[in-house]
């Protein structure tokens, strides 16, 4: 194998930046999920993590607006744990997907 073939040795989950993972971290926090959001360019790994906290940022609005039943505080607190997991896998320099949610923001932004 050739070192012109491939310039660039694949980036291991461990060789994550001090600065990925806390725009990582950030992606997860309310209201805070827009600073790595036009940031996340950068970093694959930054942009896997944007995407899912920009998720579950919308899911927080919408169940914040809908709180008047009892199902969306169950969504709240989901959306508290996944964050949680989330920002575990960040200081492990691992990825999150979740079904469906992960690619809710992966199409269009």
């Amino acid at each position: 194998m050739d070192a012109e073939q491939n310039p660039l040795p694949p980036q291991s989950e461990s060789e994550v930046s001090e600065d990925e993972r806390l725009l990582s971290v950030l992606a997860y926090i309310p209201f805070v999920c827009f600073v790595p959001f036009f940031k996340r360019d950068s970093s694959a790994f930054v942009a896997g993590h944007v995407r899912l906290g920009m998720a579950l940022f919308f899911i927080e609005v919408c169940a914040m607006l809908l709180r008047f039943r009892f199902i969306w505080d169950l969504v709240l607190f989901f959306c508290i744990v996944i964050a949680a997991v989330g920002i575990a896998n960040v200081f492990r320099g691992k990825g999150l997907v979740i079904p469906y949610l992960s690619d809710m923001f992966s199409r269009k932004y």
